[in-house]
């Protein structure tokens, strides 16, 4: 990981996602929105394969929404989950103070 990407693990592959620019977070705010309002794991990896495809669209274009469900495994779920708030943080769409989505 360098200091401007958050990796994510898919289908056992290292995938560097970079800060979102804003064409990737104007494609990704409608996942971004609903991330905070799924209760279940499903749905939360569903937004965040949304936010994903959107952040490394541009040095990843085979990377889609579609191909990431695809290589994605079950026991990766989890940590895909729990990366996005900090892709979110980088990419400075986390108030200083306030908590990441997920914590108290």
């Amino acid at each position: 990981m360098r200091d401007d990407t958050i990796d994510f693990i898919i289908g056992g592959e290292r995938v560097a996602a970079p800060i979102l620019n804003f064409a990737a977070l104007k494609r990704a705010w409608p996942a971004i929105r609903g991330l905070a309002t799924e209760t279940d794991l499903v749905g939360q990896a569903s937004r965040v394969v949304e936010i994903v495809a959107a952040a490394v669209s541009r040095i990843r274009p085979d990377l889609t929404i579609a191909e990431i469900e695809q290589r994605l495994r079950a026991d990766e779920v989890v940590g895909l989950v729990a990366t996005a708030p900090l892709l979110l943080d980088l990419s400075g769409l986390i108030p200083r103070g306030e908590s990441l989505p997920g914590e108290a």
